[in-house]
């Protein structure tokens, strides 16, 4: 009777962990930023920024926005589940923004970059509640910022992603 009762809880505690980046995120679904362009007609460089929505996410995306707007750039806003319709190939530069929940990137950011290991011109913004979570590269290239979700440093973090872009653009 132990015996079972110690392996139900070896087989309970197996699919726990085995879920444990899943399930959360099932109960706590985000939803993604509204799809948009600026600048189409611009010349040659070409940004993407793709993340989900909330008030510090979509005041991050502002930002990067309004640097942009009077700038020789084309800017393409989506959300993270159009991710995977597109190749870094095409960008020389994109900006990622998530959230780790469960010590995990989103399954979408992660999908890119395992399909972009190779890319060079990746930054992936991930919040955190403390701000201190890192996404592991894993062979992967890309530029982490890590921040928790406060108003108050909305500026600092976005003119950090700005300056990053511009590097990058700069670089092509």
């Amino acid at each position: 009777m132990r015996r079972r009762l110690l392996g139900a809880a070896l087989v309970v505690g197996a699919c726990i962990m085995l879920s444990g980046c899943v399930v959360p995120r099932l109960i706590w679904p985000q939803s993604d930023i509204k799809a948009s362009e600026l600048n189409t007609s611009a010349g040659e460089k070409n940004v993407l920024v793709a993340s989900r929505t909330s008030a510090f996410k979509d005041a991050v995306v502002a930002r990067i926005g309004d640097a942009f707007r009077d700038e020789p750039v084309h800017v393409k806003f989506i959300g993270l589940d159009d991710l995977d319709k597109e190749d870094a190939a095409k960008y020389d530069a994109l900006v990622l923004i998530d959230t780790c929940i469960a010590w995990g990137l989103d399954r979408k950011v992660d999908a890119f970059l395992g399909r972009n290991k190779a890319a060079h011109n990746i930054i992936v913004l991930t919040t955190s509640g403390d701000g201190k979570w890192v996404p592991k590269k894993d062979g992967r290239n890309f530029d982490a910022i890590a921040t928790a979700s406060q108003q108050a440093s909305v500026d600092k973090i976005a003119g950090s992603i700005i300056d990053k872009i511009k590097t990058l653009l700069n670089q092509t």
